[in-house]
C-alpha cells in the first residue's frame, strides 16, 4: 500500500487540540472536499469526499471508524469509500499522535491507502505527496482558525466576570433567527492542486538552471 507521512503544528495546548480531533464534525469541516452524509453512530463516521480532476469529478461515499487513546494521545482511523460514477474505490488506514511542544501541539500522522479504478493513475509518484502536503497545510490552517474562534473555558469566563465591576441588568436580547444550515461539501479541485504543483516544479527547475549558469560565469 502507498504510504504518506505528514506533520503539522497547531499553536494551541495539546488538551484543546486533542479534544478538537475527537470532534468528528469539526474535523470533517476542516477537510477540503469532505462532508458528513449522516451523524456519527457507535464510533462510525459516514461521509463523502468530492474530488475534481480536470473533466473527472468523483464523489467517494463510505464509512470510517475512529479510535482514540486518551492516555497516549494516539488514534487510528480506518475508512473506505466508493465512487459509483467512475467505479473507483479507496481504502485508508490512518494513525496519528498529538505531541506536546510547549504551548503548541504537533500532530504526526501516517496514511496507508489504496486507490483502484479510473482514478488509480493519480495515486503514484511525488505529486501525491505534494498534494498531501498542501491539503495538510490547509487542514491545519482551518483547525487553528476554529480553535482561535472558540469561546474561553467557563473557569476563565467566571474569573473574568469576578474581576469586572458590577453592571446593572440589561434587558433580555431578542433571539436572533437561526442561520442557514451548512451547505454540501465543496469538491476538492485536485486539478488546480496538480497545476500548482507542476508550476512550482517548473519554477524550481528554472531557478536551479539559471542559478547554476550564474555560478559558472
Amino acid at each position: 500500500m502507498p504510504q504518506i507521512s505528514q506533520s503539522f503544528t497547531v499553536h494551541f495546548p495539546r488538551a484543546q487540540v486533542w479534544r478538537a480531533l475527537g470532534d468528528v464534525e469539526r474535523v470533517i469541516g476542516c477537510m477540503p472536499g469532505a462532508g458528513l452524509t449522516k451523524p456519527p453512530e457507535d464510533g462510525k463516521v459516514f461521509g463523502q469526499m468530492k474530488v475534481k480532476l480536470g473533466p473527472i469529478t468523483a464523489a467517494f461515499a463510505g464509512e470510517g471508524e475512529l479510535s482514540m487513546d486518551d492516555a497516549t494521545h494516539t488514534g487510528t482511523i480506518h475508512g473506505e469509500g466508493r465512487d459509483q460514477k467512475n467505479n473507483s474505490r479507496t481504502k485508508a488506514d490512518v494513525t496519528f499522535a498529538a505531541v506536546e511542544e510547549g504551548a503548541s501541539t504537533r500532530v504526526d500522522l501516517t496514511v496507508d491507502f489504496t486507490l483502484t479504478g479510473t482514478l488509480a493513475q493519480f495515486s503514484r509518484g511525488a505529486i501525491v505527496q505534494e498534494i498531501a502536503n498542501r491539503l495538510t497545510a490547509e487542514f491545519a490552517r482551518n483547525l487553528e482558525a476554529q480553535l482561535a474562534a472558540e469561546a474561553p473555558p467557563p473557569a476563565a469566563e467566571a474569573a473574568s466576570a469576578e474581576s469586572r465591576p458590577a453592571t446593572p441588568p440589561q434587558p433580555a436580547a431578542t433571539a436572533s433567527p437561526p442561520g442557514p444550515p451548512p451547505g454540501p461539501a465543496r469538491e476538492l479541485n485536485a486539478g488546480t492542486l496538480l497545476w500548482a504543483v507542476l508550476r512550482d516544479w517548473v519554477k524550481g527547475l528554472l531557478s536551479s538552471l539559471f542559478g547554476r549558469k550564474g555560478s559558472q560565469t
